[in-house]
Formats: C-alpha cells, sequence, structure tokens
C-alpha cells in the first residue's frame, strides 16, 4: 500500500526501567546521597545526588540532580562530578539533615534589589512624591556608581563596601544634605532586602550608616499671638480677583498658626469638615477615601499619604482658628452650597467650587499647588505684616511651617504645660503629634514677648491680640506677579529710550 512505508517509518518509543543502586561501576560502595542508575540488564548509565532542602518559605522537600554519562563523556567522570556536587551542596548550609540550597537572591546586584523594593514596597506603601524622590537620588548619585553593581552576596560578604561608598561620596563633594539623602534611601532599600531575602543578606547593615550632621543654616522664627493676628490681616486684605481665596487663605493662616499643634500636610490633606469641632480638629483620613476595614481606598492613596506623617491624632483649636474657618465655610456655602462632612476644609477650588475625583474623592492641594500658593499669597503677606509697629524683628523671613513652631513655642509659654505641680510635656507633646525629646529638641523656642513673665492663657492671650489696634503698614506690597509685571514695563521702557 502507498502508506506501508510511511507507517513503518513512525518510530517507537521504547522505555526503559532505571533503578538505583549503591555501587558504582566498579563496585565500590559510594558515599551517602549519592546513587549509580542502573537500567534493567544492570549496566551503569550515569549517577544521581540526591538531598534535602527547604525553599524560601521553609518548606522541607526532596531535591535531586542528575549526571548522565553520555553527557559528560564517561562513568568515572560522571561518578566524580555527582560526589563533587553532594559535597557542594552539604558545605552551603546545614541544619541537620537539612541542606539549604542558596537563594537566586545571591545573584541580585543592589541596583536589582532596589528596583523590586520600588515594584514591591514603594509603589504599595510610599507617596508618589517619595517614590519620584527616591528614583532621581538613586538615578543620579547611585546608579552611576560601583555599589550598583554589587552583588548581594558579596555586600554579605563584605559589609566595609558601606563605609567606603560613605567616603566616595565625601570624595564626590556633596553636600551633607545630599549625602543624608542617598545614604537614607539606600539604607531603606538594603533594610528591605534584609527581610525579603534573610538567607543572602546575613548583616544587619543600619549600624553600618553614618549620617552626617547637618548644621542648622538658620533659626527657626518664633512669634507671638499679635504677630499672628497681623499676618492673618495682611492675607485677607490681599487684592485677588476671586474674593473667596482671600477667605480661604486667611483661614488657613490662622488654622496654621491657632491650633496647638498642626503640620500644613494634615491641614491640606487630611482634615475634612466632620472632623472640625468647637476646641479640637482630628486629622484623620476623610470618611470618603476608606475602603473596607477602614483602609485607604487605592485611588486616593498617594494623594493623601503625606497628609497623616505620625498617624491620625487630634490638635487644639483656639478661637481665632474657629471663627475664621466658620467665616470661610459660610462663604464657600453661600456660592457652591452646603458641604459634606468628608468634603475637605483646604480642597483645591475651580472655577465652579471645590474639586472632586471620578470615584468621588476630594481633590487635595498639589506640590506645585502648595509652592505656588506660598510664593504668591505667603511671602507679600508677611512682608506686608512685618511693617506693622507691634510686631516683633524677623517676621519678614518667617517659613510657614514656622507657623508650627510658633503655635508650639506659645503653648511652653502657657498654663498648658506650666501648672501648679510643675512642667508637663506629655499632652503638649500629644497634641503636636511628637514625643517629649521630639519637643524639647526642635520645638522649643522662646518668644520674647512671654519672657520672664507669668504662665500666660492662652485663649485669653489669643483674644487680646485680636483686640488690638487693626493692621496699618506703611503700604501695600504689590504681588510677586504685579511687580514682575512692572519691572517688565521699566525694562521696556528703558529699552525705547536707549533706542531713541
Amino acid at each position: 500500500m502507498p502508506g506501508a512505508d510511511l507507517l513503518l517509518a513512525v518510530p517507537t518509543l521504547v522505555t526503559t526501567k532505571l533503578a538505583e543502586i549503591r555501587t558504582d561501576h566498579e563496585g565500590a560502595p559510594l558515599p551517602a546521597g549519592v546513587y549509580a542508575v542502573a537500567k534493567e540488564d544492570g549496566s551503569i548509565v550515569g549517577y544521581k545526588v540526591r538531598w534535602r532542602e527547604e525553599d524560601e518559605n521553609g518548606v522541607r522537600r526532596n531535591a535531586a540532580k542528575r549526571f548522565s554519562a553520555r553527557k559528560l563523556g564517561s562513568l568515572d567522570r560522571a561518578r566524580e562530578e555527582a560526589r563533587a556536587y553532594r559535597e557542594g551542596a552539604m558545605e552551603i548550609a546545614r541544619r541537620g539533615e537539612i541542606v539549604l540550597r542558596s537563594e537566586a537572591a545571591a545573584r541580585m546586584t543592589v541596583d536589582d534589589l532596589f528596583k523590586e523594593w520600588l515594584s514591591e514596597h514603594a509603589a504599595r506603601n510610599l507617596s508618589e512624591r517619595y517614590a519620584t524622590d527616591a528614583v532621581r537620588w538613586w538615578d543620579r548619585e547611585i546608579a552611576a556608581r560601583s555599589i550598583a553593581r554589587v552583588r548581594l552576596a558579596r555586600l554579605a560578604e563584605d559589609p566595609a563596601l558601606i563605609t567606603r561608598f560613605h567616603d566616595e561620596l565625601s570624595r564626590a563633594g556633596l553636600t551633607a544634605s545630599s549625602r543624608v539623602q542617598v545614604l537614607k534611601i539606600l539604607r531603606s532599600v538594603l533594610r528591605w532586602g534584609r527581610r525579603r531575602y534573610p538567607r543572602t543578606l546575613t548583616v544587619e547593615f543600619s549600624g553600618l550608616f553614618k549620617l552626617p550632621s547637618q548644621q542648622r543654616q538658620r533659626l527657626i522664627y518664633a512669634a507671638d499671638a499679635v504677630a499672628l493676628e497681623r499676618l492673618v490681616e495682611a492675607v485677607a486684605r490681599r487684592q485677588a480677583r476671586d474674593p473667596l481665596l482671600p477667605l480661604r487663605d486667611a483661614a488657613l493662616v490662622a488654622a496654621m498658626g491657632f491650633t496647638v499643634a498642626a503640620r500644613p500636610s494634615e491641614w491640606l490633606h487630611s482634615a475634612s469638615w466632620g472632623d472640625v469641632y468647637e476646641d479640637t480638629v482630628e486629622f484623620q483620613r476623610p470618611e470618603g477615601l476608606r475602603g473596607e476595614d477602614d483602609q485607604p481606598r487605592e485611588a486616593a492613596l498617594d494623594e493623601f499619604e503625606s497628609g497623616l506623617k505620625t498617624g491620625a491624632r487630634a490638635a487644639l483649636l483656639f478661637p481665632n482658628a474657629r471663627e475664621r474657618l466658620r467665616v470661610y465655610r459660610s462663604a464657600l456655602e453661600a456660592r457652591c452650597g452646603p458641604q459634606p462632612d468628608h468634603g475637605l476644609v483646604f480642597q483645591a477650588l475651580g472655577a465652579d467650587g471645590p474639586l472632586w475625583w471620578e470615584d468621588g474623592a476630594p481633590a487635595a492641594w498639589t506640590a506645585d499647588d502648595y509652592k505656588r500658593w506660598t510664593a504668591r499669597v505667603w511671602r507679600p503677606a508677611r512682608e506686608r505684616a512685618a511693617k506693622a509697629a507691634d510686631v516683633p524683628k524677623g517676621l519678614a523671613t518667617m517659613r510657614f511651617y514656622d507657623l508650627r513652631h510658633t503655635a508650639i513655642s506659645m503653648a511652653l509659654h502657657s498654663t498648658l504645660v506650666m501648672t501648679r505641680h510643675g512642667m508637663d510635656l506629655h499632652n503638649l507633646a500629644a497634641w503636636a503629634g511628637h514625643d517629649v525629646q521630639t519637643l524639647q529638641r526642635r520645638y522649643s523656642h522662646i518668644i520674647a514677648r512671654y519672657r520672664a513673665t507669668q504662665p500666660i492663657d492662652l485663649t485669653r492671650e489669643f483674644a487680646r491680640a485680636r483686640e488690638e489696634r487693626p493692621l496699618k503698614p506703611a503700604g501695600d506690597l504689590p504681588g510677586p506677579q504685579r511687580a514682575a509685571q512692572r519691572r517688565r514695563r521699566a525694562r521696556r521702557a528703558s529699552v525705547a529710550l536707549e533706542q531713541r
């Protein structure tokens, strides 16, 4: 038949049953864990090594590796390879009868570990801004250096590579602040890698990082209650196309200065209308951003992560701030209607009112919004307030974050801390979201107006500051945009005169 030849040409697979014996091809006994592989007729075709190991999850399992005489060229070669492999496996690590195989992570480089840290940890648990800064510092100062190409196994054998990297950064001329940022990122990556691959990174690296001390370049400025009111008035009286914006800005400055004690990120990203009470304000994730089990919704995780630096907490809210917030909310609701409790107090504003994401989450200020606000609103206002006759010197250089230092420093001069039983810093530390040591080290500033006086009552002192004569500076300073516009006009006029 025509198809007979084709049918006969199909190969037939023959299965050969193999057995494992304890003697080699010369009849000599084999070491433990090494077996000869023999056919049914007793001819040996190779050798096999067996051992027990634990995988990365600690589960025991049987493992084996075969050495074929056909591939290696001879039975003698196959036997020697099997013996050497068995001895090498025993030298990797021993736990009684358990032999551990080396992790694949031992072949990873530090740069590979950073990429894994970025995708597995930073993208899920850290804010987008922090992750972006980490990538920028890594690409600029670490990826281009030799430590990025070091394998993790080599780093565990020679931890002094970290010290040499310290010296390399110093020789490169990096400033102390830049070295701190680079070393913090590398330390975070290696700490995470130590938890993820403990069998490879067997060294605790935290003690090898010595962050350079950063000397303070400028003193923190702590104002008094009168200066705070002057700042609020200067912001409220600024010229703006939208009359709602000065009310919002004045409420923000008052909320920072007359709350003990808040951070800008907490007011801008975490405080909702439902969290503002008569005497306190709670900083927590707004209800509209919480998912199941009170966890943040994934869509809003990066946007709101920076708002809660030390977790959810409460702060003292004084009447000066409460009244400004009430005025701002009344004006906002008169234009845009009632505001829901889960809406942010200082939510991003558009032409039609507060902005919302498609999933119903309130839109917070971005980092660029905050930078523009400090340049266009805060800095001109502090220069205007500094011209008042009853404010201390140095107000013109005050940072917006210094309002937090001011609130805590005023509380340190008050009956909130100074009681008849002595000084009680624990309550103030709780209101400030820090421990007592950090409070004393970073936030204890002397205010000239309250030095060598009896402890002040904050409510009375703030009320007295509002009753002082209103702000009457020597003249209104133009905003930064208006000032730039005037400079451009002056330059064009000067060029026109020269051309004539």
